[in-house]
């Protein structure tokens, strides 16, 4: 479950960065407002943390293998901890971007909540990574 919206959120951000890629794209040919480069962070967060290391996290969730015994892609709770802490850090992200004034202490908080959300990721892979060659 936790991979179907991991993916499902990173659709959804890859959707609002080409919009916003599309947007700053017209801005450049057809001046908008000067505004519209402030949406280039934004553009590329949603992009690269948004949509493409969290369809990755997603994907490869889903795709290792199972574990032979127990929950078969590890703790449920430690799964969902993790795709919330992502999200959550994403969402902090993009609001440092749109805050002058604490924009620092969110950018500080959202980087922080991904990296902690990458080292539980990290560890619910590491223990699915196994050889059925030597298994009995």
């Amino acid at each position: 479950m936790q991979s179907i919206w991991m993916i499902r959120l990173s659709l959804l951000s890859l959707l609002v960065a080409v919009i916003l890629g599309g947007l700053i794209l017209i801005h450049k040919a057809f001046p908008l407002h000067p505004a519209v480069w402030g949406a280039l962070p934004l553009h590329y967060e949603l992009a690269i943390w948004g949509w493409l290391v969290q369809f990755v996290m997603g994907t490869a969730y889903w795709m290792f293998p199972r574990h032979l015994t127990g929950p078969g892609r590890g703790s449920p709770g430690v799964a969902t901890t993790m795709s919330v802490l992502y999200n959550i850090g994403l969402l902090l992200l993009l609001f440092s971007s749109a805050t002058l004034t604490l924009g620092f202490v969110f950018a500080l908080a959202g980087r922080g909540c991904l990296a902690l959300a990458v080292l539980l990721f990290g560890g619910l892979m590491w223990r699915r990574v196994v050889s059925y060659k030597n298994r009995k």
